[in-house]
């Protein structure tokens, strides 16, 4: 059995394991570059595959462990007891996963613990957050004593056992809080979201959708384990020819044996008549939302979006149900495991569908992912993988033949020739297969996806433009995305000193220039800019010291180089030695080497305009002076004009007018 289980992993990790370590090349990268340069994100589609694919979708997989929690100690149906450890370790797995992808989605994952302590109870994630971490704990207290029980620790399995019925409530509670609360997340974007995808049903279309598929999915992992690990539990082993005359004739009249299924295959049909039940009732509210909203003209209308959502049914629902609906297929395992697989693959694209597809028409844009995007993603579904095969092969989740395999590992030996004995045994080594993909994974991710490789334009940034001739008002809009900011120029230079004050702001200019643009120098939105020219300066330094030669450039080293050094930016005289008085600069300029590099275009407007109404806001009494609505016109004012029309609205309305206008 080892060697079977061998053969039939090996290729599956490898194959995780290459997903691994690709997604940490990418994970590694978006903490250093940020999010702008390793994503396809914009302003149109800000949310992308980590946060709906891993954090949506993920915990929408991962909801088995509250449905059989349900089923077993609630409605107290004992038979599907087996399935309870694995559905309680995808959902630790999931929940985790998915938590672990959203730090990398987050725009300053350095602030993940704000919600803990920052509490905004008006707020749909805040509730979503609370519930997911929650669950998260609670699915830890609930696998905790299966690992436990691997070391001996029988008294706190014990205790842990005595509460197991409370903290399941609690975990089913909670779970059912926030899957209805993902789907309530989405409500706040009427007119934004497709009409297809968007109801005021949307809560309880994610609740049961997330109920119906995620028992779905634990079938489908049981199908799986079986296939790789214990065959006989699931396929069992075909009929002899002579047992109890249960045979059948074929075509030649000659017997044809039946296959007999494992002893666990009835509890899996079982559930999946429950599981069809529910998407059966999914499938009826979809239809009646349709006809309630008027939008069959948008799925008989043949754009993309109706073909989408008409394959999104057919494989959440209308497929899973015939399948299950026709016994052969039902008590099959091939057949169970189909309906089982499209039931999970249609929960997945729906949630694509609510997060990212059905804001394409509204948005103007297309997104697709980066390639850091898809390998931090299907990364941290693979390492959950590993982590899942880890503890099925260590630990009494789907049933004890762990302990079979664990023997036969201790005493399995690999005998070849002595050539090939060296280089089999290497491959055979877990970690020394794993070392050797490392090695040419690893460098291959790294040159696919380093974002300097791929942002080398000269330039992308629009220069601040003028309303009048006199520049007392600049529209600051760098990216052409529409978040502007209407600066009023002549004032802030009039408060600051007049023609004193331009050094406070334009801290550094190009030589014989008192207000460089600072487009000029920081070219990129998010990616700093070279904006020290090495060859231009080799060319003027050798002019300006009248220097001679061949290739007169050469004899330039020395002059800004420490001589008998190796030529790096770290024995260089300081650039203000020889630009001190040629290039206008703020009052304290820094005299370090980071002049070598300009910061992307949207940190330098930032760190200047925000610091300064930091230390501002007190002094002019305007507290709300360092948020973005004081620059940005556009949030202050669709704000504004959102709350105008509330309050314009008959009481009748405005509940339903709040809601779509956040």
């Amino acid at each position: 059995m080892y060697n079977r289980m061998i053969s039939q992993t090996k290729t599956l990790k490898d194959l995780l394991w290459f997903f691994v370590l690709f997604g940490l090349v990418a994970g590694i990268f978006r903490f250093w570059f940020g999010l702008g340069a390793t994503t396809n994100l914009s302003d149109g589609v800000p949310w992308g595959l980590w946060k709906v694919f891993n954090m949506i979708a993920g915990v929408a997989l991962s909801t088995c462990g509250f449905t059989l929690g349900f089923l077993v100690y609630v409605l107290k149906i004992e038979k599907f007891k087996p399935l309870l450890k694995p559905a309680i370790l995808i959902a630790f797995l999931g929940y985790g996963s998915s938590c672990f992808a959203l730090l990398f989605d987050i725009g300053l994952p350095d602030r993940f613990w704000h919600p803990f302590f920052m509490w905004n109870e008006h707020s749909f994630l805040f509730e979503v957050f609370w519930c997911v971490i929650l669950y998260f704990t609670v699915t830890f207290l609930e696998l905790i004593p299966n690992i436990l029980e691997r070391f001996g620790l029988q008294k706190i399995v014990k205790v842990l056992h005595k509460i197991a019925i409370v903290i399941v409530i609690i975990g089913i509670s909670l779970s059912t809080l926030h899957h209805s609360s993902l789907g309530s997340l989405f409500l706040v974007s009427p007119q934004r979201l497709h009409k297809l995808w968007y109801s005021p049903l949307l809560p309880m279309f994610f609740f049961i959708s997330a109920a119906g598929c995620g028992i779905m999915f634990l079938i489908l992992i049981r199908i799986l384990y079986a296939k790789w690990y214990h065959p006989e539990s699931i396929f069992g082993k075909q009929a002899s020819a002579k047992s109890d005359g249960v045979c059948t004739l074929n075509e030649n009249n000659s017997l044809k044996s039946p296959r007999i299924y494992g002893k666990d295959m009835p509890m899996l049909s079982s559930l999946s008549i429950f599981a069809a039940a529910l998407l059966g009732l999914y499938l009826l509210l979809k239809i009646y939302d349709l006809i309630i909203n008027h939008a069959f003209k948008y799925l008989l209308a043949g754009t993309w979006e109706s073909w989408l959502y008409g394959f999104e049914l057919l494989i959440t629902a209308i497929l899973p149900l015939l399948l299950i609906a026709i016994k052969r297929t039902r008590v099959s395992p091939y057949g169970l495991a189909s309906a089982a697989f499209l039931a999970s693959a249609g929960l997945v694209l729906n949630r694509m569908n609510v997060g990212i597809f059905g804001y394409f028409r509204d948005a103007a844009t297309l997104y697709f992912p980066s390639l850091a995007e898809w390998a931090l993603g299907f990364g941290v579904i693979a390492g959950a993988a590993l982590l899942f095969l880890y503890l099925v092969e260590n630990v009494s989740i789907f049933d004890d033949h762990w302990k079979e395999r664990d023997i036969s590992r201790s005493v399995f030996k690999i005998i070849f020739d002595s050539f090939s004995h060296v280089w089999q045994t290497a491959l055979f080594s877990r970690t020394h297969r794993t070392t050797l993909m490392a090695i040419f994974v690893l460098p291959v991710a790294f040159t696919l996806m380093y974002p300097p490789f791929f942002h080398q334009e000269e330039t992308n940034i629009t220069p601040a433009k003028g309303l009048d001739i006199t520049r007392s008002f600049l529209i600051i809009d760098g990216n052409n995305h529409g978040v502007q900011t209407k600066f009023p120029h002549l004032e802030h230079q009039t408060r600051l000193g007049k023609e004193k004050s331009c050094r406070v702001c334009h801290h550094l200019s190009l030589p014989n220039d008192q207000s460089t643009p600072c487009s000029r120098c920081h070219r990129h939105m998010i990616q700093q800019t070279k904006i020290f020219n090495h060859p231009k300066h080799t060319l003027l330094v050798a002019e300006k010291e009248q220097l001679t030669g061949l290739y007169p450039q050469n004899n330039t080293c020395t002059l800004c180089h420490t001589p008998a050094t190796a030529k790096t930016a770290s024995n260089t005289k300081e650039c203000t030695e020889c630009h001190k008085k040629d290039m206008y600069m703020a009052e304290n300029p820094d005299t370090s080497r980071t002049f070598l590099y300009a910061s992307g275009y949207m940190k330098a407007m930032h760190k200047n305009c925000i610091s300064c109404h930091t230390e501002q806001k007190t002094a002019l009494n305007r507290p709300n002076l360092n948020e973005c609505g004081s620059c940005h016109q556009r949030f202050y004012t669709e704000k504004k004009l959102k709350t105008n029309i509330t309050e314009a609205l008959p009481k009748t309305e405005t509940k339903l007018m709040t809601v779509q206008a956040w």
